[in-house]
């Protein structure tokens, strides 16, 4: 029965030979969990990368995306000149406060908190869309010395305003936006 046994090896050894030498052999890889994941990764960022890019188009060029009797597009136009004037606003007080601080620096202002009917969108303040008025803000109109964000404050919303340098993203979702907004479309 070894002699058997033998055989049997022995012709599996040799097929297998003549498999390896064969032009046409290719090994069959087995997909393991790590491809899985990387592939579920490629897929999500791509979803992504498609979202982030369609969106931003309508915000960039609203009527263009949209259509020039597009309800939507003028309601977008709004608020981005909305953001634009609390921008110029803001940009206004801070250079006013730059221009009457005394020798010392003790009188000046604190912080400046503005209402603008952008703190009313729950679009904005809790739906993840204020990402993109931020983008065309920097982007579009090149106002990157300050950066907007909303604050609660007694049960409702302001804008606020941050020097570029210490801005930080409330989440990493956000900085990963604004990130490929700018290799989309800037880059």
């Amino acid at each position: 029965m070894s002699q058997n046994i033998q055989d049997v090896l022995s012709s599996f050894s040799q097929k297998l030979a003549r498999f390896n030498k064969s032009p046409d052999a290719q090994r069959v890889v087995a997909p393991s969990k790590d491809s899985y994941y990387e592939e579920k990764i490629r897929e999500r960022a791509e979803r992504l990368r498609n979202s982030v890019v369609s969106t931003y188009k309508i915000y960039r060029a609203p009527f263009e995306a949209l259509g020039e009797k597009s309800d939507r597009a003028a309601s977008l136009d709004r608020d981005e000149q909305a953001l634009l004037k609390a921008y110029n606003l803001y940009k206004s007080c801070m250079e006013i406060d730059k221009e009457n601080q005394d020798e010392i620096g003790a009188t000046h202002i604190k912080n400046v908190e503005l209402y603008s009917p952008l703190a009313d969108k729950a679009s904005y303040t809790s739906g993840g869309q204020f990402i993109y008025l931020l983008c065309w803000l920097y982007f579009e109109q090149n106002c990157q010395e300050f950066l907007p964000f909303f604050k609660d404050f007694e049960n409702h919303f302001v804008l606020c305003f941050s020097p570029s340098e210490n801005f930080q993203f409330e989440d990493g979702h956000e900085k990963e936006i604004f990130e490929l907004v700018k290799a989309e479309f800037y880059s």
